[in-house]
């Protein structure tokens, strides 16, 4: 597998975060948050800053390429426990989650292991982690995931996303260039909550997730043009107006996915964009249950 090349940042925050919607686009209030580690994405960062608790289950393929000094072995759940075990009610341990956060580069998600040839297909090739997630989203839940931990979605949601080359296999779809990306904001409620409706995005490894198109019963928060590899081998081509970040109804629950990683924008463009998609996450949500264990 070819390595994934980082390149300089240079977004420029077009909007300031502290716009909630009036809309409806937050109603729900999760309690309980799962983040699942990787090597390339870091959305934790984002709950940190705002306050919203979470529960790590380290999942790094190989290490922590955004952090060197990001040590696994000082996390003691693993993402294996997430998505395979059971807690103590002896049903899956996603059951204790409101919603679930895998980031990409999380293991388990793909063909092979990042810079290698050893299979890494330990929760998309596994029927009892598949059912655990079917079950959950039966349940309610909510998975918010990205980049390439897209697989999970093609493998149990077929229908609903076409995924760059997806008949090739698992981690086909990772062909987008490395570049800085100007999205439109295509959801009315979105733009009315950012105030405008274009977002400059950040691209800041190559080899990303590209999505073709999508179901009609899919949202579409963000779209844009970007940059591809051919499958020829004939170099790059374009492709305009594809989706960046959607979400979509399963089960009970909502999926939502983005192909950039949060951590590599600037913190008001992800705090904004997160806070605002993902019905449910509130950054009000530890303050007050900080209130209430203080007896407030």
């Amino acid at each position: 597998m070819s390595p994934r090349i980082p390149v300089a940042l240079a977004l420029v925050a077009v909007f300031t975060f502290g716009c909630k919607s009036d809309q409806g686009i937050s109603e729900l209030k999760f309690e309980n948050i799962a983040v699942a580690t990787g090597d390339f994405d870091y959305v934790e960062e984002a709950l940190a800053r705002n306050g919203v608790g979470y529960t790590p289950y380290e999942g790094f393929i190989s290490h922590a390429v955004y952090d060197d000094e990001v040590e696994p072995e000082q996390i003691a759940l693993k993402s294996e426990t997430l998505f395979t075990g059971t807690n103590d009610a002896d049903q899956p341990e996603l059951f204790i989650f409101d919603a679930v956060m895998i980031n990409s580069g999380t293991r388990g998600l793909g063909a092979y292991v990042y810079n290698g040839v050893d299979e890494d297909d330990a929760v998309v090739g596994n029927a009892t982690a598949l059912d655990h997630v079917e079950r959950y989203m039966a349940r309610g839940g909510t998975i918010v995931a990205s980049d390439w931990s897209y697989d999970l979605i093609e493998t149990l949601w077929p229908d609903r996303v076409t995924f760059a080359y997806e008949d090739d296999g698992l981690d086909a779809a990772q062909v987008g260039s490395s570049e800085e990306v100007v999205a439109e904001v295509t959801n009315d409620e979105l733009a009315d909550a950012l105030g405008q409706d274009i977002v400059e995005l950040s691209y800041d490894f190559s080899y990303w997730t590209v999505i073709e198109e999508v179901a009609d019963d899919v949202d579409v928060y963000l779209r844009g043009d970007l940059t591809y590899r051919l499958d020829d081998g004939g170099g790059y081509g374009t492709l305009e107006d594809v989706p960046l970040l959607i979400g979509f109804g399963a089960g009970g629950g909502r999926v939502y996915f983005s192909t950039f990683h949060w951590r590599a924008q600037k913190n008001p463009v992800t705090d904004a964009l997160l806070f605002a998609v993902v019905e449910g996450l509130d950054p009000d949500i530890q303050a007050e249950a900080d209130q209430e264990s203080d007896g407030g």
